[in-house]
C-alpha cells in the first residue's frame, strides 16, 4: 500500500466511517492517488491479495464511488470523493429527519395519554 508521509494508514481509516471496508478504502484510497488504474495493477498498489481486487472493485462501482472506463483489460478511476461525502450526508440528513419524525410521532401519543403506546425493540 501506498505510504504518504506516514498518512496512508490514517486516511484510510477515516473511509471506514464512510462506510467503506479495510479492502474498499485502501483501493479507493489507490485509485485517488493512481487515477485510471488496470485492474490487474492495483491489488499491488492498494495491498491487497490478488484474489479480492475484483470484488473490492466491483463492490465499489456498486457503491458509486468508483467506475470502470475499460473492459479489456478492466480498467477502473475513483469518482470524486466530495460528491459521495455530500450524497453520503445527505442520506443520513434524511433518516435522521425519519427518526425525528416516529419519535415526535411517539411524544404525542405519549402526551395524548394513549394506553397502548408501548416501545418493543
Amino acid at each position: 500500500m501506498f505510504e504518504l508521509n506516514g498518512h496512508s494508514r490514517e486516511i484510510v481509516e477515516k473511509f471506514h466511517v464512510f462506510g467503506l471496508c479495510e479492502y474498499e478504502s485502501r483501493v479507493y484510497f489507490a485509485l485517488q492517488v493512481c487515477g485510471k488504474t488496470k485492474v490487474g495493477d492495483l491489488w499491488k498498489k492498494a495491498g491487497l491479495p490478488q484474489s479480492r481486487i475484483y470484488y473490492t472493485v466491483q463492490s465499489l462501482v456498486v457503491k458509486g464511488l468508483a467506475e470502470i472506463t475499460k473492459n479489456y483489460p478492466l480498467e477502473v478511476r475513483a469518482k470524486p470523493f466530495l460528491r459521495f461525502a455530500n450524497e453520503f450526508l445527505n442520506e443520513r440528513k434524511c433518516l435522521l429527519g425519519e427518526i425525528e419524525d416516529m419519535i415526535d410521532g411517539y411524544r404525542e401519543a405519549v402526551r395524548n395519554n394513549e394506553k397502548f403506546v408501548r416501545v418493543v425493540v
